[in-house]
């Protein structure tokens, strides 16, 4: 009788669970597993059914409730306990999960509680969402969800996924959470026993409870759980459509202030603007040393004000809102000058030392130097840097042949020092070293180019790894403009620009299906550089219909590019930031993986969203442009001017770094290869949302720290001479580094800095334009430079 109860009561626990594993309304289904996890969440909308998959292999299904104690992840196993709901237990702590239509939209009540005899303070403790966010193949990646941006509060949590397709995802808790973390994938062994981390992410997970220290954002009450005490949470999933809803949506769902700054960077004495969303606010902003500043505050409706301040000074500023006990914050800079940027970042590639290695990353600072030279030459300084470079350069080649000496395949080398090679050639006029570049340009293309175009390394498209072929269009125009005063250079800049283009026109043909280095995903820079070089390509076309053919093409590129950035995070420092996250490794000796955004590569995208703007006048693409240019200021300290690598994104991150030097080698050794951190002494802490130091201040072997000068690079083409004008719908008209007056039909443009001599005009109608004492009428409807 007993045996045939107990069997009852089983059969009845299967039925149910079976009976449970789908949770509905008109709008929405969620599919629930047996074992208590989400298969997959189908949002209905007249354009289609949007399907956010989750993973389904034992590993990384979820939501599953998790904890890290000693450095060690269990994961529980579901037990059904009642309609749509959960329970289970790890060490004492109970967690109990329910699935519910909460305000509408699919959510999950998360209740913690302690039932064992003593506190319980983890390092970690909460859900792996279970979103299936790894990009490994094509065409499958398009399908999966990147986790774009999370946001803790001290009084709540959003945040959002998004696929290449963009369709986004909303994550939106009422509730404080800890943190947040992301599980990366391992990559491979070099040298055995040692790891170096992968290019996937495995799980995003929400951390209910985290021990400290958190960023000062943070909750700071939610390291612990007493005996006894118990924890409730809502979670909830929303469907939130194209990303510039994003606020709007989730404030449907959740009564928390939000705020969101179309342009989060800023040049002194401007006046930034933001909305805040919220209902009857309190709004305060500071600068970094407290102070408040007077505000404009304006309501729109009930739950939107639009908030105006005038940022005197450089530096950093605090907007804190607090609207119905909840509190939420952001962040906007001014900037220096470009000038003191430039200046400062040549400065810097002396004091972080441009080492002859395996990798060009590590004498990337040549750019800056070079770039900083053709504009404020300082002849002490830019001697010592040319001379070096000379040095370096000789060492890596041979200077006979000028073919490299080391590792020929890894062709972004070579295309790298191309680029070098012409930036010192502009700033120091020795045709020597355009001589250099193009034959450098003739040996790439004649020994690692295939028939279709693709430059490539050992069968891989390399195309698009550092931009292979943006450095031979760089190479073309170098070559055109020195053809001016020797026609020679005429059929050497055709030559090589051919090349470029058939290159470029591989990866238009190719429809996303790209290829990089290492580890294949859906790749931040190979993304972002078939973008770049596409657009480039699409600048230089004269007849039209190649142009848009380009245009489109790259425009498609760039769009999916968006769940890779950070768009919309109220933060300056970290606006328009690209999502990489294992560069640590091989740039600063540090592990595991994390995000480093801004980084050296984000500026790949800048160069496309620039590129954007020139070619289709939509003003939005100039905005994410200067924003960039922003974070990328802030890389240098405002208050010190010195260099930093990156900025990191986690929130708490359980760091080894080495901290010793390689004693065998000098900085001007040749050293190759990528050494693995642990091969040295190392240190572990813990920090997160912060920016990360230089070490080629001190470490001797092959670092990579020094690719944060293609911040520079690109700073020095897109802005740093350049000017813009924007006429919007509302007839209202706007400078980008300048300032306009307008009087009738004429416009006084005056430069926010001497060295910019370029402008580009975007207006609906004709206007008389002032520029440095020339004037010059504009064309109507027909973005384009004027001087």
């Amino acid at each position: 009788m007993n045996k045939l109860f107990a069997s009852a009561i089983l059969m009845a626990c299967c039925l149910t669970a079976q009976s449970q594993n789908k949770l509905k309304t008109s709008d929405w289904e969620v599919s629930i597993s047996p074992k208590g996890c989400i298969e997959q969440i189908v949002f209905r909308q007249k354009s289609g059914n949007d399907t956010i998959p989750f993973f389904r292999e034992k590993e990384n299904d979820g939501p599953s409730f998790y904890t890290r104690i000693d450095n060690k992840n269990s994961i529980a196993q579901w037990i059904p306990d009642g309609q749509y709901s959960y329970r289970t237990e790890l060490g004492g702590i109970e967690c109990k999960l329910t699935y519910l239509n909460h305000k509408g939209v699919p959510s999950m009540k998360v209740r913690l509680t302690n039932r064992s005899n003593v506190l319980f303070q983890p390092q970690k403790a909460g859900l792996k969402l279970g979103i299936d966010t790894y990009m490994d193949t094509y065409p499958a990646w398009f399908g999966k969800y990147f986790p774009t941006l999370m946001r803790n509060e001290a009084t709540h949590f959003y945040g959002y996924l998004q696929n290449p397709k963009e369709h986004t995802l909303g994550i939106v808790s009422e509730q404080p959470i800890a943190s947040w973390s992301v599980d990366y994938n391992l990559g491979y062994q070099s040298p055995a026993p040692h790891w170096f981390m992968g290019h996937r992410i495995e799980s995003l997970n929400l951390d209910l409870i985290n021990q400290l220290p958190l960023p000062g954002r943070h909750p700071q009450q939610l390291y612990e759980l007493k005996q006894n005490e118990s924890k409730e949470w809502i979670i909830s999933f929303v469907n939130v459509g194209a990303l510039e809803q994003l606020e709007q949506t989730i404030s449907k769902v959740a009564d928390i202030p939000l705020i969101y700054a179309e342009q989060t960077s800023y040049r002194p004495n401007d006046e930034a603007s933001f909305e805040v969303t919220g209902e009857s606010p309190t709004i305060t902003v500071t600068d970094d040393k407290g102070n408040p500043l007077p505000t404009s505050i304006k309501a729109t409706d009930r739950r939107k004000t639009v908030v105006r301040v005038k940022l005197p000074e450089v530096g950093l500023y605090t907007v804190r809102v607090v609207a119905k006990g909840k509190q939420a914050e952001a962040i906007l800079d001014v900037h220096h000058t470009w000038k003191w940027t430039l200046e400062q970042g040549r400065l810097a590639t002396l004091k972080y030392h441009q080492k002859p290695t395996s990798h060009a990353e590590s004498w990337y600072g040549f750019y800056t130097a070079f770039i900083a030279a053709k504009y404020f030459p300082n002849k002490e300084i830019d001697t010592q840097a040319s001379d070096y470079f000379d040095v370096l350069f000789n060492k890596l080649h041979d200077k006979d042949k000028i073919v490299p000496l080391y590792l020929p395949n890894r062709i972004q080398n070579t295309s790298t020092t191309i680029g070098m090679l012409i930036d010192k050639y502009e700033a120091g006029g020795k045709k020597e070293d355009l001589k250099k570049a193009s034959q450098l340009g003739d040996w790439l293309m004649n020994n690692y180019q295939r028939k279709d175009g693709a430059y490539f390394n050992h069968g891989t498209v390399y195309t698009s790894v550092i931009y292979v072929a943006k450095s031979m269009l760089e190479l073309s125009l170098a070559e055109k403009e020195a053809s001016k005063q020797e026609a020679s250079w005429a059929e050497v800049s055709q030559r090589h620009y051919e090349s470029a283009k058939k290159a470029i026109d591989q990866l238009v043909a190719s429809q996303g299906d790209f290829e990089t280095e290492g580890e294949m995903t859906f790749e931040d820079g190979m993304i972002s550089c078939s973008a770049l070089q596409i657009g480039m390509l699409a600048l230089l076309q004269t007849n039209e219909k190649d142009r848009k053919h380009y245009t489109d093409a790259m425009l498609s590129i760039l769009n999916s590019h968006s769940c890779l950035t950070q768009l919309r995070v109220p933060d300056a420092r970290r606006r328009q930031g690209t999502m990489r996250y294992w560069e640590a490794q091989y740039d600063v000796f540090m592990l595991p993986n994390m995000f480093n955004s801004p980084h050296g590569w984000s500026a790949w995208r800048a160069y496309a969203t620039y590129y954007a703007y020139l070619l289709t006048g939509e003003e939005k693409w100039l905005t994410q442009t200067f924003n960039a240019m922003g974070a990328f200021a802030n890389l240098i300290d405002y208050k010190t001017g010195d260099l930093r690598w990156a900025f990191v994104v986690d929130p708490y991150v359980e760091a080894e770094q080495a901290c010793s030097a390689d004693s065998h080698y000098t900085f001007s050794d040749v050293s190759l290869g990528n050494p693995h951190p642990k091969l040295y002494d190392t240190r572990r802490f813990v920090f997160g949302e912060s920016y990360v130091n230089m070490i080629s201040d001190w470490q001797t072997i092959n670092s990579q720290d020094n690719d944060v000068h293609e911040v520079f690079k690109c700073m020095g083409e897109a802005v740093l001479t350049n000017a813009f004008i924007v006429e919007r719908p509302n007839g209202e008209i706007v400078g980008y580094n300048c300032k306009v007056k307008v009087n009738g039909n004429k416009l006084t443009v005056i430069p926010d800095e001497k060295q910019i001599s370029h402008l580009h005009t975007n207006l609906k109608k004709a206007y008389t334009i002032s520029w440095h004492g020339s004037q010059k009428i504009s064309p109507a409807n027909s973005p384009s430079w004027l001087f």
